[in-house]
């Protein structure tokens, strides 16, 4: 069955024409999360031509509640191939192209490049300014959204003197973990659809060239209360539009951070010290074993690492773990991370004893 847009072409701003503006698209989407289900729902729904998904991790159970183009049965598959066949599913037109890699500083530019727009659905902040970074260099536009617990906030970047990038209103980076994601801090479902879904409206008004489309702007919205705001996001005084005077390239990413063991007795047999970065509540919830430091004190205090030659860090994750190790290891001191936590460590432990 061909698909059928008769319903969005009526309106006067699209029409045939704008039907086909959006089938020439080519819309890149970091993360098939939260706030991507909807993305990549809208987006292939209204006939954007190619759609590039990138998510390396797997779907797991505690995902389903807010990411509803997977199913209970399709725990532990690949979510950029998962992701893709639900977007076929939906509409076969669509040139659906999967990466089930981790957007990094290596491939970031090329993406991007290759794109007319980036819609960013991750749920960190090392990849949220890598693709700043990136959209800013090959001068792409770019659709931000973030949300903590019941509210969130979005910023639209394009290459133009009435829009600042992430990085005029934020020179560094947020330490991935000093502010909780979905994991740590908890999520209510449709909260990232409301916001998923703005992203996506977003992305139509862009391809097609229709205003409303956040001109220097921070849109934040309350979903406890229903109320929004809207922030003057001006660019650097020092930038000159399409560039920003605070990136010259891509930051460069240490190969060697992520370290996977068989279980924390194989990683202290290697030599390491092992230092647990999660709050005390997950701790208590769930004992490693490990010393105990969490992770904001650790990084207000890295002489807490004393004289360890080579330290890991767990988190539960990962994520946190990675950012701290970052962190640390730009002060010079040998420091390396869990790669994908406590989690993945305990779920290969099961595996292996089914």
């Amino acid at each position: 069955m061909q698909p059928d847009y008769s319903r969005q072409i009526r309106l006067k701003e699209i029409g045939e024409a704008g039907q086909a503006r959006l089938a020439a698209s080519r819309v890149l989407v970091i993360g098939a999360g939260g706030l991507g289900s909807p993305v990549l729902q809208y987006l292939a729904g209204a006939g954007v031509g190619h759609i590039t998904v990138v998510d390396s991790d797997s779907l797991e159970a505690s995902n389903l509640h807010r990411q509803p183009i997977y199913a209970r049965d399709e725990v532990g598959g690949a979510k950029a191939a998962l992701a893709a066949a639900a977007v076929t599913r939906l509409n076969p037109a669509v040139r659906v192209e999967a990466l089930a890699v981790r957007f990094a500083a290596a491939n970031a530019r090329e993406l991007v490049r290759t794109h007319d727009l980036v819609v960013d659905c991750s749920d960190n902040f090392r990849t949220k300014f890598l693709v700043n970074d990136a959209a800013v260099l090959e001068r792409r536009p770019a659709i931000f959204a973030s949300i903590y617990q019941y509210e969130g906030q979005m910023q639209v970047y394009r290459p133009a003197a009435s829009h600042a990038c992430l990085r005029c209103l934020w020179p560094e980076a947020t330490v991935d973990g000093l502010v909780g994601n979905c994991a740590e801090a908890g999520v209510l479902g449709p909260v990232p659809g409301v916001f998923g879904s703005m992203q996506a409206l977003l992305a139509v008004k862009i391809l097609l060239g229709l205003p409303g489309q956040l001109e220097g702007e921070l849109f934040l919205f309350d979903l406890t209360t229903l109320s929004s705001t809207r922030l003057r996001a001006p660019r650097h005084a020092a930038c000159r539009a399409p560039d920003c005077a605070r990136i010259r390239e891509l930051a460069t990413e240490a190969t060697d951070l992520d370290v996977a063991v068989v279980s924390l007795e194989a990683a202290r047999a290697q030599g390491f010290t092992l230092i647990d970065i999660r709050s005390a509540a997950e701790v208590a919830a769930a004992p490693s074993g490990a010393q105990h430091v969490e992770m904001a004190r650790l990084l207000e205090q890295p002489e807490r690492l004393g004289g360890s030659a080579r330290v890991l860090l767990l988190c539960a994750t990962g994520r946190r773990s990675r950012a701290a190790a970052e962190r640390l290891r730009a002060q010079g001191f040998d420091v390396r991370s869990l790669a994908g936590g406590l989690e993945r460590l305990q779920a290969g432990l099961h595996a292996l004893h089914e």
